[in-house]
């Protein structure tokens, strides 16, 4: 059953529905499907399917030319006066039919109006202009210690209002229904205040979509009200602003409390975890550590200059291939750079040495071909990269955007240079073991070495935990931990061995298979799989010179 009307028809009227008996919780929308908001009952049209709409783009362009305009009125009603309109941009005017109409203004942070939800008599809902708008009410306020969530625009204005207009207070754009969708889309302007307050109504559905929110909030951001009214409008009207203050600050954190009966857990503990479905690229590796698993923080440790980040990026690639969605957060290099060596990967070219070996066209194809239908996003690290900013980075990421895989490397600079690098990491690498568990991700972040003693890495010594550089947290923490490691017998050569260090999951450690940098396709595989490919160039060397002969 779907559980959302259909986000790319407009909305009509409420009318009445046959599956629940709601006498105005049905919505009708211009595609001939409706949706019922009390039941969640959606029906296609009489075809059986929802009809095909114009292209969005278009379809906004077009509509963005039939905003309408009014002025801001008092509305006695709801014990708004014109100048609580005039603040939000709430007007009165009329539509193309020359029917009286209340118009909510959607602006931009620029205070641009990009939108306008018009309703009419009778609970009928309009959307004329840009559908991905934000949320009602937020061009007024960019940060602050608190900001309130409501569910429809008078609600925002009204509680605005009691609070004499100095907070922030903003409403969702399609009501309790679509809550998640909206507040993921609106993501870094919620998390941007100290604390959210939601204040949905105090229905059966305003419950759920309030619990439904602080869920996809960061533990500890969220808070739930609980009004002393329906709603907050109403909450005005009968005179109970100083309730409706109180219901602000005395709601209640939403804060998972983690406890759990046995019997909770039986639908999830006949499920085999060795059966992982999800692989690391290097079948020795994969062997070792029996498949890759979210909630589980993987330390990659290696020397300067012996293949993390091509290691990092095989492993990206092999998880985009696999249907995983992937966050990059790569803080020695570009995105541009990070995007031509995944692309590269693609092709078996090395572009990032040789870019001459595919035409532009070559490039932007491949490109097109493995990201259209994948998932990779990436953080833009130039500027400041402060270990809480890489967490609020992550959660967003996670939350909002639905990575399943975060790649970091490196985590060593986030605490580069600081007065107490190890405690600073600790904490680091904390909130990094509390986040997997937390999100539902698996997490791999490279980590640099100390140099040993003697012989260094970058001359084939081995790698143990206890050279990950500045913290034990690194080791201490993590579920797994890998080293990659040059030949100790030939370290000027292309071979790269791995080895297990750590492994919570089953206990096997030790060396998980060798690995070959191809330097004319740019890729790290298996030692096996390149003298295979060796053998093939050289008997097809063979074959073309007796073609020759």
């Amino acid at each position: 059953m779907q559980s959302e009307p259909d986000n790319k028809a407009t909305f009509l009227h409420h009318t009445s529905c046959d599956a629940c008996g709601s006498s105005d919780a049905n919505g009708v929308y211009d595609n001939g499907t409706t949706y019922c908001f009390s039941c969640q009952t959606y029906q296609p049209n009489s075809e059986g399917n929802a009809q095909e709409a114009k292209p969005i783009q278009n379809q906004n362009q077009e509509k963005q030319k039939d905003l309408l305009t009014g002025v801001p009125k008092a509305i006695p009603a709801r014990g708004l006066t014109e100048d609580d309109c005039r603040k939000f941009g709430y007007l009165i005017g009329t539509n193309h039919k020359g029917e009286q109409v209340q118009i909510a203004e959607y602006k931009d942070k620029k205070g641009k109006t990009i939108g306008q939800k018009i309703r009419g008599r009778d609970k009928a809902f309009q959307f004329i202009g840009d559908k991905n708008v934000t949320l009602f009410g937020s061009h007024l306020w960019s940060t602050g210690k608190k900001v309130c969530l409501v569910e429809g625009e008078l609600d925002a204005i009204s509680l605005s209002k009691c609070f004499g207009h100095k907070f922030a207070c903003v409403s969702l754009p399609n009501g309790a229904q679509s809550a998640v969708r909206a507040v993921k889309a609106n993501f870094d302007y919620l998390t941007a205040f100290d604390e959210v307050v939601i204040c949905t109504d105090m229905d059966e559905a305003g419950r759920n979509a309030a619990e439904a929110i602080a869920e996809v909030l960061p533990v500890g951001k969220a808070k739930i009200a609980s009004l002393p009214a329906k709603d907050a409008n109403e909450a005005l009207i009968k005179g109970k602003s100083a309730e409706l203050i109180a219901s602000v600050y005395q709601a209640r954190e939403f804060r998972p409390d983690g406890i759990k009966k046995a019997k909770d857990y039986r639908d999830v503990i006949s499920i085999d975890e060795t059966a992982s479905s999800i692989s690391w690229p290097y079948s020795a590796l994969n062997e070792r550590l029996m498949g890759m698993r979210k909630r589980e923080l993987i330390t990659l440790a290696s020397g300067s200059g012996c293949g993390k980040t091509t290691f990092c990026k095989e492993v990206a690639y092999h998880l985009m291939m696999s249907g995983q969605k992937v966050g990059l957060i790569s803080l020695e290099e570009a995105p541009k750079r990070t995007l031509l060596g995944l692309v590269g990967i693609h092709l078996d070219k090395n572009l990032l040495v040789d870019r001459s070996q595919a035409t532009d066209q070559e490039v932007l194809d491949g490109f097109d071909d493995l990201f259209d239908d994948r998932t990779c996003v990436l953080y833009d690290s130039f500027g400041t990269n402060s270990a809480d900013l890489i967490c609020q980075r992550i959660q967003y990421m996670a939350r909002a955007l639905d990575v399943d895989w975060i790649i970091l490397d490196h985590v060593t600079m986030l605490t580069a240079n600081m007065v107490d690098e190890r405690r600073e990491l600790d904490k680091c690498v904390t909130q990094f073991r509390t986040l997997v568990q937390e999100l539902d991700i698996g997490m791999i972040m490279v980590s640099h070495l100390t140099r040993p003693g003697g012989r260094g890495h970058e001359d084939g010594a081995a790698v143990s935990l206890s050279q990950l550089r500045s913290s034990h947290s690194l080791a201490q923490l993590a579920d797994s931990a890998i080293g990659l490691q040059k030949d100790p017998d030939d370290p000027d050569s292309d071979f790269r061995q791995l080895r297990v260090l750590k492994n919570r999951f089953c206990g096997s450690i030790g060396d998980s298979g060798t690995l070959f940098y191809q330097r004319e396709s740019g890729r790290l595989v298996e030692s096996e799989l390149a003298q295979f490919t060796d053998e093939n160039e050289e008997n097809e060397d063979e074959y073309t010179d007796e073609i020759a002969v």
